[in-house]
């Protein structure tokens, strides 16, 4: 498996840090490549994440965080991976791996505030987004209004973030 050149010292560090074993690449987005490994010790493999912006892997960590101590694992029957652990050196989170319906991807997410957008780029974003995720949005719409009531404001809402059976 080739490991793309910005993370490769990061990946190689965290593996041998922690006793793991790369298994496959899961896949890359815009704020980071996740990989799925193993540790001989653990009784599943688990994801970890290299993010390439220190700023969206604080936010997610935030969010992970949040999560973690209000003991929220489930969004309206979707799942939400486990913090595992963490690395602020390496920009990694590692979390437990979820199955369709979930929720996931929290780098592009805000606590105790939404975005600072303006209402016409709001409305554009809702546009695009009800279009994306087509008869589902209704239901996308709760699970936001469900994480704002946690302080959690997610802007990067996708079909690839959240996914439906």
């Amino acid at each position: 498996m080739t490991i793309p050149d910005e993370f490769q010292l990061a990946v190689n560090q965290f593996l041998k840090s922690r006793n793991h074993e790369l298994i496959s690449h899961l896949g890359t987005g815009t704020q980071g490549t996740v990989y799925l490994v193993n540790n001989p010790s653990r009784l599943s493999p688990h994801a970890v994440k290299f993010h390439n912006r220190k700023i969206a892997y604080e936010r997610e960590l935030a969010v992970f965080l949040r999560l973690k101590d209000l003991e929220i694992n489930d969004v309206r029957g979707h799942s939400i991976p486990d913090l595992i652990g963490y690395d602020d050196e390496l920009l990694a989170i590692e979390m437990t791996i979820v199955s369709p319906p979930f929720c996931l991807d929290f780098g592009g997410a805000y606590l105790d505030r939404p975005p600072d957008y303006t209402p016409e780029v709001w409305r554009d974003w809702e546009e695009m987004k009800s279009m994306a995720f087509e008869e589902n949005w209704p239901a996308v719409k709760k699970i936001l209004s469900t994480f704002e009531a946690f302080g959690i404001y997610i802007a990067d809402v996708n079909p690839g973030n959240i996914k439906f059976s």
